[in-house]
């Protein structure tokens, strides 16, 4: 999936509560709105493990990139999560919602 990365947060220490270590990471996306009457984008957030986000040190955001999603089992529920990251230099191509088809005059 293809994405407009905005931002990232790590957040990593020792719980008070129970002295056990957390590693906690989130991605800030902006993705196209789809459907009738719809424009522009919307942000988006998504668990990440700090490794993967690690691989945009250095790069300045916002940033065009590609995602690999998978789903993973959290607290009973499934969700998806961020299991890799590759930036796209100079994209060209438009950010769009899955299944839409780029329109030409």
């Amino acid at each position: 999936m293809k994405a407009y990365v905005i931002g990232l947060q790590i957040s990593e220490g020792v719980a008070k509560a129970t002295g056990k270590p957390y590693s906690i990471g989130k991605l800030h996306t902006a993705l196209p709105m789809a459907g009738d009457g719809a424009r522009g984008m919307m942000g988006s957030e998504y668990q990440c493990e700090p490794a993967v986000l690690r691989k945009l040190d250095g790069i300045n955001l916002p940033a065009y990139c590609d995602l690999e999603m998978q789903d993973v089992m959290r607290w009973g529920k499934r969700v998806q999560e961020i299991a890799s990251i590759t930036v796209v230099p100079n994209d060209p191509q438009p950010v769009r919602a899955p299944g839409t088809a780029v329109k030409t005059a």
